[in-house]
């Protein structure tokens, strides 16, 4: 994948104000930054969820053990190490995408469970986010909960 963006931050590329981290990238030799410690730096980010790149210190804290570790998808169909659910897997026998969610500490069915990239958690496949508000809310045909704006948006 290509980069798409360049910073020039003075702060250190620690916040989501940094355009490469909040664009879910790396800093590289194009970008003007002083002191840069985006936490994407050295991380294959095309390997991992939006999820797990949106909570790259938990992923960090992962041990080789721990990402080596099997665990039995919801299907049951098979078992699959955490660092292939980190980035999505598709189950051989039943089809579905399976993903691991470190929002939820859990392995969640892609099309039961999304990622907002805007309120950085994982929600209800029927929850969505009103571009009004700024803010995640439950229910597809039910006004936004927090600004009664009607109808919904997908992200």
């Amino acid at each position: 994948m290509e980069k798409t963006v360049h910073c020039k931050c003075k702060t250190g590329c620690r916040s989501r104000r940094c355009t490469c981290l909040k664009n879910n990238e790396p800093c590289d030799e194009g970008c003007k930054c002083t002191g840069c410690e985006n936490p994407l730096n050295g991380v294959n980010v095309e390997e991992l969820s939006v999820c797990a790149v949106q909570n790259i210190s938990k992923y960090k804290k992962l041990s080789e053990a721990e990402l080596e570790r099997e665990y039995e998808l919801p299907c049951e169909c098979e078992e699959v190490p955490l660092k292939k659910l980190l980035k999505g897997h598709t189950c051989r026998k039943c089809g579905e995408l399976f993903w691991y969610s470190l929002c939820w500490n859990d392995i969640v069915d892609d099309s039961h469970t999304w990622h907002c990239e805007i309120c950085n958690q994982c929600r209800d496949w029927r929850e969505w986010h009103c571009e009004i508000c700024n803010k995640c809310t439950y229910g597809l045909s039910l006004p936004c909960q927090h600004c009664d704006r009607e109808g919904y948006l997908f992200m």
